[in-house]
């Protein structure tokens, strides 16, 4: 072999020794060709790792021992001894795992060998990065909206393995979640992160419920109810003397009118048209053992439930309530300390549980009301008397079944609409049912002259004097106006234009967001006249009619207002429609008023 083919062979294993030194490992890997400047060659010119770190090998081959120095501490670097016949420098590059970077980060690593230098640039990529916290969560019976934070810095996927669990929003750092309301046996789910190959869990687990089976909202069911009409002076009935006991007994149906409800009262109620029966009813009233315990007389509540029953036998929906009462609730406004409220929220809570617990597996033909005609007049009552209505909501929603969706109507202040109108808000009530279940109840009985005024009856012998606020009006109506003396009777406010108005207000201020509105009760005295009866009867029929069309227009149930007292003499008139011990029509005004307003209207939701 000649000395120059020797050369040769030298050379060409060198070449291959030295790319044989920049090797990979699991870590990451070694990119780019290589760095050569004069009297250096450098292999690889770049290094890249994964966020786990580890080491990997750059090769210096140079006249001189090389050095290295790295300008991140988390890049370190070590240097061997170049091999005499190679005179290649090996150089392990080290590189620690992330812990919280989010994002890539790089480092230069400067080799330097006699005059010559050269760089090689190091990059660690964060990759996938995902967690979740808390990887289990605890969601109550009634559902609701929750959180989960995660840490990422890519565009992550989340599902849920369930159908009663709704994947929410993506917020900065956090996802929302949705539980609907259990309605069975405790359920667990699962919801997936996914980032590439990376993945996270949060197991979320639901108390059980109560089964249900009601799926329509109030604005559905509040559709089904026009016309509505008051078992009135009936199961409200009885003494404040007998508040917090259960002195009252079962005769209290009978202390303010003397029908004992049965189902053929029922029965003819629903065939006069009516499509639902608000049951006015008092608890404190008579039916509760004491003012701590809040207990419910079982008569009492058997009794109330009997007459459910012939409601829902009829094919109505029936409305409960909790009325005046004694003004337990409704007249306490003038304490509304904290102290005040909180303690009649917790007499609040117990009442509504018992009474909501006896009615759970009713369909969605029982609603709930809350109060009735709260004395609110001003925001600071209001507020306080929404305080009242949460705790109501929040003891009906409790106790799971068909309560869980249950329609509820809260009552705005005074329930007068003008009131409601200005200083009631809705939407600030929490309802775990979500949206769709609340109703908002006020009253109507302008103007009150010829509403409730008992002070006339003859023409001549009235106790107030013309203009007084309590000053009896007879005709209403445009049309049913009279003239000469008696025109002194006819309505001056109040009238048609004023009626639309109002049902206007609640139309737009809750109607339209989903909020049906209830007018609890309506009526009017009719009166036996000593001149223009005629007139006056046609002014009862109007007014009737025109609530009616004007409430249903306007995404509103109009419910009469009927006391069972079938007498038209003296001064009072009366606010009776319908004689229970007789099953026949006793106003029938009224009657034809309120047919023939339910025929002309047409309900808008």
């Amino acid at each position: 072999m000649t000395k120059k083919i020797f050369m040769l062979l030298v050379a060409l294993v060198a070449t291959t020794a030295f790319a044989a030194c920049g090797g990979d490992d699991d870590s990451g890997s070694g990119s780019g060709g290589g760095t050569t400047v004069t009297g250096m060659n450098v292999q690889p010119s770049s290094l890249t790792f994964t966020k786990d770190g580890g080491e990997q090998t750059v090769s210096v081959q140079a006249p001189s021992q090389a050095s290295a120095t790295s300008d991140q501490s988390w890049c370190t670097v070590t240097t061997g001894t170049m091999s005499p016949n190679l005179k290649v420098t090996p150089v392990t590059v080290k590189v620690a795992a992330m812990t919280t970077e989010t994002a890539d980060r790089t480092a230069t690593i400067t080799l330097k060998a006699g005059s010559e230098s050269a760089t090689v640039t190091v990059t660690q990529k964060a990759g996938d990065i995902l967690t979740v916290t808390p990887s289990e969560y605890a969601v109550a019976a009634e559902g609701g909206t929750f959180s989960v934070k995660v840490t990422t810095n890519g565009d992550y996927q989340v599902a849920s393995d369930a159908a009663w669990l709704a994947v929410g929003a993506k917020g900065t750092g956090e996802h929302s979640f949705t539980a609907a309301a259990n309605t069975s046996s405790q359920r667990t789910a699962t919801l997936t992160f996914t980032l590439n190959k990376e993945t996270a869990t949060v197991t979320v687990t639901q108390a059980a419920g109560q089964a249900g089976t009601i799926t329509a909202t109030a604005m559905q069911i509040a559709r089904q109810m026009n016309p509505g009409w008051n078992l009135g002076n009936t199961m409200e009935g009885g003494s404040n003397a007998n508040n917090y006991t259960i002195n009252g007994g079962v005769g209290a149906e009978t202390s303010w009118q003397r029908t004992k409800t049965t189902q053929a009262v029922i029965d003819y109620v629903k065939s006069k048209g009516f499509k639902s029966v608000r049951i006015p009813t008092a608890w404190v009233m008579g039916h509760v053992s004491n003012e701590t315990d809040m207990t419910i007389d079982k008569a009492w509540l058997d009794r109330v439930q009997e007459i459910v029953d012939y409601c829902i036998n009829a094919g109505l929906y029936v409305m409960v309530n909790d009325h005046w009462d004694g003004g337990w609730v409704e007249n306490s406004f003038g304490d509304i300390t904290d102290a005040t409220v909180q303690k009649n929220c917790d007499k609040m809570k117990k009442l509504w549980t018992q009474i909501a617990t006896r009615f759970r597996d009713y369909d969605e033909h029982l609603l709930f009301a809350g109060l009735n005609e709260p004395a609110c007049d001003n925001q600071n009552k209001t507020n306080a008397l929404q305080k009242y209505e949460q705790a109501f909501i929040d003891a009906v929603r409790a106790t799971g079944g068909n309560n869980a969706k249950r329609t509820l109507v809260v009552q705005g202040p005074s329930t007068n609409i003008d009131n409601t109108d200005k200083w009631f808000d809705v939407s600030k009530l929490n309802d775990p049912a979500g949206a769709g279940y609340l109703g908002v109840e006020v009253h109507y009985y302008d103007p009150f002259g010829f509403t409730h005024c008992h002070f006339g009856g003859t023409m001549g012998e009235d106790k107030a004097k013309k203009g007084d606020w309590n000053w009896p009006l007879y005709f209403w109506g445009s049309a049913n106006h009279v003239s000469g003396a008696d025109a002194d009777y006819n309505s001056t406010w109040g009238e048609e234009a004023y009626l639309k108005g109002q049902m206007e207000k609640m139309s737009k201020k809750f109607a339209s967001k989903g909020y049906p509105v209830f007018i609890g009760e309506y009526g009017a005295n009719w009166r036996q006249l000593s001149s223009n009866q005629a007139q006056h009867d046609a002014s009862i029929k109007q007014w009737f009619k025109d609530v009616t069309t004007q409430a249903i227009n306007n995404g509103c149930v109009p419910m009469a207002w009927d006391i069972n007292s079938p007498n038209q003499g003296g001064k009072a008139g009366v606010m009776t429609i319908l004689n229970r011990a007789t099953l026949s029509v006793f106003c029938q005004p009224a009657m034809d008023g309120i047919t023939e307003g339910v025929a002309a209207a047409s309900w808008p939701y």
